[in-house]
């Protein structure tokens, strides 16, 4: 089956696409903001292992797609349910009878022989509910094959998606989660997928340290200002690596943010002896080997694992949203086994002995590194999502906006000063960000709400099936 979309290039704008950037971006301010807060005040009464905080944050971002799965996947199974009772309910619509989802009679009920009409369908809800899991991993092979034909093949059609799709070995569609999941990571798009997260994790998790390290040595605000100018190097990487054309508006809206954040990040001289932090030089150096870390982090996930470029106006925001999750639960579960083994050695070798209860007050402490948790994992999953919808400069110059929210937080919350130079610095890095959007509108705006993938694979089995008993081809 194949689905033909005439509209193959646009220079339309994408309603959908530009209300999820918003909410993605003002999600990603508040979380950030909250994160840098939690995890400084941890600190602050005591806690002194960096690497505990990089695992139980980084580490828990594995939750996000699993959790994903089986919301979508219950919202299905009570969606069916609301339709068996009462047909007349929206709900998912199959494409045909003959491509559906799951067949919804599993078993003829008993007949009555005093009723004059047929008894309604047995639905096995269970097996439905199943089904509706393999269904998403249908969806993100899908979509990880036509990045992982532009990059190995040089495969830049925009014609003939389904017909691409359908050259690659088929995953099992049987109800089986197992089956589903063995089948799929066999395919070479997937482990191309595993092995680029794999590289990319190792950059996140040196860049990751550096952030939660420095947090210990230096000031939040020093951190979140030298951290945010990732979005320069972010800049110098996607020249070369993401072929930006290089724009004077765009270098100059960066460069404006930038001398912002060092307004602000210096704007109090506090490196006398009475300083709580008399390593903070080391700790802005941590931090600085952090922002290019992560610039460089930012645009190799641009460039290895979303949309390719000829495709991105043309895939629907949501398609790459749910693929942003899916590689962060890689992330996640990466990030989670390499630095568990590397605690464990380290303990047995005894080369340090980690500290993670013995504080006074350990239950507030705990409490402020779960809201650590939840805050990274809303603002990891928000950040990856605008990368892939947008461009990892626009997506790092916005959460230079952070360094005003926080200076605003701490002014409110412990009554820090705000001084001149901390406002003027404030304003330039608003000024920044306003001209990046300008001169990004584009990339912001166009795009399509509806794909030539989407029909076929959100709601059959028409590409990508397989029985059980056969092998991949």
């Amino acid at each position: 089956m194949s689905v033909t979309v005439d509209q193959h290039q646009t220079d339309g704008h994408s309603k959908t696409k530009i209300v999820f950037i918003s909410v993605l971006f003002v999600l990603s301010l508040t979380m950030f903001v909250l994160q840098t807060e939690f995890t400084s005040q941890a600190y602050t009464r005591g806690f002194k292992e960096p690497i505990i905080l990089l695992i139980v944050t980084h580490g828990s971002w594995w939750t996000l797609w699993p959790l994903q799965v089986l919301s979508v996947a219950v919202y299905r199974v009570i969606s069916r349910a609301r339709r068996a009772i009462d047909p007349s309910k929206p709900g998912y619509q199959p494409l045909s009878s003959t491509t559906e989802l799951l067949p919804t009679v599993v078993a003829p009920a008993p007949i009555n022989p005093n009723s004059a009409s047929p008894p309604p369908p047995t639905i096995n809800y269970w097996l439905y509910f199943k089904k509706a899991i393999v269904k998403q991993f249908h969806n993100i092979y899908h979509t990880s094959i036509i990045i992982y034909e532009y990059h190995v093949n040089d495969d830049d059609r925009i014609h003939g998606i389904n017909q691409l799709i359908d050259q690659h070995p088929h995953i099992s569609s049987t109800p089986s989660i197992t089956a589903c999941v063995v089948s799929f990571v066999q395919t070479p798009s997937i482990q191309y997928i595993l092995w680029k997260t794999f590289v990319l994790v190792l950059l996140l998790t040196v860049a990751g340290f550096t952030w939660y390290g420095s947090m210990a040595l230096t000031y939040a605000a020093d951190v979140t200002a030298i951290y945010n100018c990732s979005a320069f190097t972010a800049y110098i990487f996607a020249i070369p690596l993401l072929n930006e054309r290089f724009s004077w508006l765009k270098a100059n809206s960066v460069l404006i943010a930038i001398v912002g954040v060092f307004i602000v990040s210096y704007s109090d001289s506090s490196d006398g002896a009475d300083t709580p932090y008399p390593y903070r030089f080391w700790g802005n150096l941590a931090i600085s080997i952090g922002a290019v870390l992560y610039g460089l982090y930012e645009v190799f996930y641009k460039k290895f694992l979303c949309i390719p470029p000829h495709l991105s106006k043309l895939i629907t925001p949501k398609r790459q949203m749910v693929f942003a999750n899916f590689v962060m639960s890689l992330l996640g579960l990466y990030t989670a086994v390499i630095l568990l083994v590397g605690c464990i050695l380290v303990d047995i070798l005894g080369i340090h002995k980690f500290n993670l209860v013995n504080y006074d007050g350990a239950g507030v402490i705990w409490g402020y590194i779960a809201g650590s948790i939840v805050s990274n994992l809303s603002f990891s999953a928000s950040f990856l999502s605008l990368i892939s919808l947008t461009n990892p400069v626009l997506s790092s110059v916005s959460s230079l906006l952070t360094i005003f929210l926080i200076g605003v937080v701490e002014w409110w919350l412990f009554d820090n000063v705000l001084s001149t130079s901390q406002l003027v610095g404030d304003v330039l890095v608003i000024i920044g960000f306003v001209l990046l959007t300008v001169a990004s509108w584009n990339e912001i705006s166009e795009g399509e709400d509806s794909d030539e993938m989407e029909v076929v694979s959100n709601y059959s089995f028409a590409i990508s099936t397989s029985d059980d008993s056969q092998p991949l081809r």
